[in-house]
């Protein structure tokens, strides 16, 4: 007696035979590298790389747009040589993450065009699934999509800024958890204190060494221990904003932008450090909206639907643009005759500080891209003239 044909055996040979030429497709991407001839190079007008640190997709397209190349490389001296082989003629699109900067200034220094492109922006044109050769190719059709910008090409005096404020902001978040975590271990003894660093540094001490306090020796230990490592973030924090502030006062731009109210030397070094073009805004309500300090839409035909805050953009330095708001803010003089104190003052009667205090940030956005634009220095006119000429 015949044995039974195996179960889903029709489903596993119509399977084999639909996937029969997808699997070639696959084995040919997944080929070993092989260097660009002579026909390629002449081929190619762009170029894209999907960056890893040791793994490298390419995808070339012609000038019609059709992809002509595909390969992978497997090391970073394989890549190196490979993009010094690169004509300049050769269009480069890379990804933004680690190493495109580098690999992108490489790039510059031979004479290739090169563009970094949002890898927010670049998943909008991922089709199917999230492999590195669906990321090479996502990353072409980016390129075509005008209605993205490319990201700025720093200079290494820039990344080193930018590099300055993002450890300042690390140790901020470090200060901050250390404290709270004081905070929660002392409360669940029933222990509390009042909010800021002056009340930890003040009571957490009194805590540690009162005896009449109901806290185990192996408690007290740990928050000395806590307190030490909370009054070292502090000293940090204090050491890398003195660097900050030296930085602005060797930067004329940063120095004609520190003239804003509300804009100091740490906003005004976060800002040079991005190094965005403001002649790719058409004005400064469009560079405030690049920054999502603006109402975000929800409109369609005629209706006109405004939500919150957007929040789009570079969120560190929108919310130092808010705190140097808030600080005007708090400082505001109630009798003041000043045109824009009186402007504030009407902000925060009608609109409150919260709003207020993003309503001027937004404004300030839009000084800071005139003064980047005009190469000129802020200057505040108290007079009834100037009162309607700043007013949004």
């Amino acid at each position: 007696m015949d044995s039974p044909p195996p179960r889903h055996h029709s489903a596993t040979v119509a399977f084999e035979e639909a996937n029969g030429s997808e699997g070639e497709t696959m084995k040919k991407h997944s080929s070993k590298h092989n260097p660009l001839s002579s026909t390629d190079v002449e081929l190619c007008t762009t170029i894209c790389v999907d960056l890893a640190k040791q793994v490298f997709q390419l995808a070339g397209e012609d000038a019609s747009g059709r992809v002509i190349y595909e390969d992978r490389i497997k090391s970073r001296q394989a890549f190196h040589d490979f993009l010094l082989k690169l004509p300049p003629t050769v269009t480069v699109l890379m990804e933004c993450g680690p190493g495109a900067q580098a690999w992108a200034r490489l790039l510059q220094g031979k004479g290739n065009a090169v563009r970094i492109l949002p890898a927010q922006r670049v998943a909008d044109h991922r089709s199917g699934a999230k492999n590195d050769r669906n990321d090479a190719l996502a990353i072409l059709r980016a390129g075509r999509d005008t209605s993205i910008a490319a990201v700025p090409i720093k200079s290494t005096t820039a990344l080193a800024v930018q590099a300055l404020h993002r450890i300042r902001r690390g140790s901020i978040k470090r200060h901050t958890a250390i404290g709270n975590q004081i905070r929660g271990l002392l409360l669940e003894h029933g222990v509390s204190m009042p909010q800021g660093d002056a009340a930890i540094s003040k009571h957490v001490p009194r805590a540690v060494e009162d005896a009449s306090l109901p806290l185990p020796d192996l408690l007290r230990e740990l928050l000395d221990e806590l307190l030490t490592d909370w009054q070292s973030l502090a000293e940090r924090i204090a050491g890398l904003s003195r660097r900050l502030e030296t930085t602005a006062k060797e930067d004329a731009v940063a120095q004609r932008l520190s003239t804003i109210r509300g804009v100091g030397p740490i906003i005004a070094t976060a800002i040079v450090a991005k190094e965005t073009e403001p002649s790719r805004f058409a004005s400064g309500r469009m560079y405030a909206a690049f920054f999502g300090i603006v109402p975000d839409q929800h409109s369609s035909g005629n209706k006109i639907r405004l939500g919150r805050m957007s929040k789009r953009g570079d969120g560190y330095i929108r919310s130092l643009m808010i705190q140097g708001a808030h600080a005007v803010l708090s400082q505001l003089k109630p009798d003041s005759d000043q045109p824009d104190d009186r402007r504030l003052s009407r902000w925060l009667s009608r609109l409150g500080r919260k709003e207020a205090a993003i309503r001027l940030a937004n404004r300030n956005l839009r000084i800071i891209w005139a003064l980047l634009k005009s190469n000129k220095v802020y200057q505040r006119k108290p007079n009834s003239n100037s009162e309607a000429a700043m007013s949004l």
